[in-house]
């Protein structure tokens, strides 16, 4: 079972607890948020059908936990794991902390989100999915994903990397953040 470090509301390490009693009980942990970004546009993945949590649905380009025996620096992993991509540390800037939280029927997620923006151009055959983990990428228009972000647009185009498919999607095709982080993240992105 993955332990998690848990922290106060105040971002305090309090103990480690194991990942399932930590969305149980709504206990604050951190994760890693990378955010794959060039000047005109935001990958964003879609998550595998075969997901537990939130299959299908759009989201952070890689994201996930920060296990008790690593450090936020150890999250990159989730971009190499994920997308197959070797991540050079030079164009790797990190944004802060962004507490996030989900609430949902059968878990609460409480997340001090480690943000980051990887600023670099990418090609489909940059990528290598993990294929549990996503299922496809796509770009949206950095101008237009802040739109939608700060609820000036109700839908945004994005085209899989992949195949050129377009598709119009709002935020209820994103997993869902509360709309606080993605204010924050939509002002991370104008930085």
């Amino acid at each position: 079972m993955e332990q998690l470090k848990v922290f106060d509301e105040n971002y305090t390490y309090l103990r480690n607890e194991n990942r399932a009693k930590v969305h149980c009980e709504g206990l604050w942990h951190e994760t890693f948020h990378c955010w794959l970004v060039d000047d005109q546009f935001v990958y964003i993945q879609k998550r595998s059908a075969i997901k537990k949590d939130f299959p299908g649905l759009f989201d952070i380009t890689a994201a996930g936990h920060i296990l008790s025996t690593e450090t936020v620096a150890d999250g990159i992993r989730e971009v190499e794991e994920e997308l197959g991509i070797e991540v050079d540390i030079t164009k790797l800037h990190s944004k802060g902390v962004v507490q996030n939280i989900i609430k949902l029927p059968t878990f609460i997620d409480r997340e001090f989100s480690n943000v980051f923006l990887y600023d670099s151009i990418f090609a489909a055959s940059d990528f290598s999915l993990q294929q549990e983990e996503v299922e496809s990428v796509h770009v949206v228009e950095r101008q237009a994903l802040i739109d939608l972000f700060v609820n000036e647009v109700m839908t945004v185009k994005c085209i899989n990397i992949f195949d050129g498919t377009l598709a119009e999607i709002g935020l209820s095709d994103f997993v869902p953040h509360e709309r606080n982080y993605f204010e924050q993240v939509a002002h991370i992105f104008k930085e």
